[in-house]
């Protein structure tokens, strides 16, 4: 999986590029199908925001959520996106059912 980590108005330290990427790495144990993935962090105020887009069979998914911390904002969005990964591997094993029968 190529992985893609783009900093907006701040700086990435490369601990937290490590942290990011690992965190993404973790998801290929839910479906092995991802091709991409693009993580976009952001530091506003007083909020951090991430934003994950992950490229699949045919498809899109994406994530996004604002925390305190970076790291938070990265942990929330891999679990939105666990949970989808989740639901379009349902989805595929339905689909491949119905082809075969």
């Amino acid at each position: 999986m190529h992985t893609q980590i783009t900093a907006r108005h701040f700086s990435a330290s490369p601990a937290l590029r490590t942290y990011a990427a690992d965190r993404l790495a973790r998801l290929q144990k839910y479906y092995d199908g991802i091709t991409d993935a693009h993580v976009i962090l952001d530091s506003e105020a007083l909020e951090k925001a991430a934003e994950i887009t992950l490229g699949v069979y045919r498809q899109r998914l994406a994530a996004q959520d604002t925390a305190n911390t970076h790291e938070e904002a990265i942990d929330r969005c891999v679990e939105h996106l666990r949970r989808q990964l989740k639901r379009y591997k349902a989805r595929l094993r339905r689909t491949d059912k119905n082809v075969h029968h």
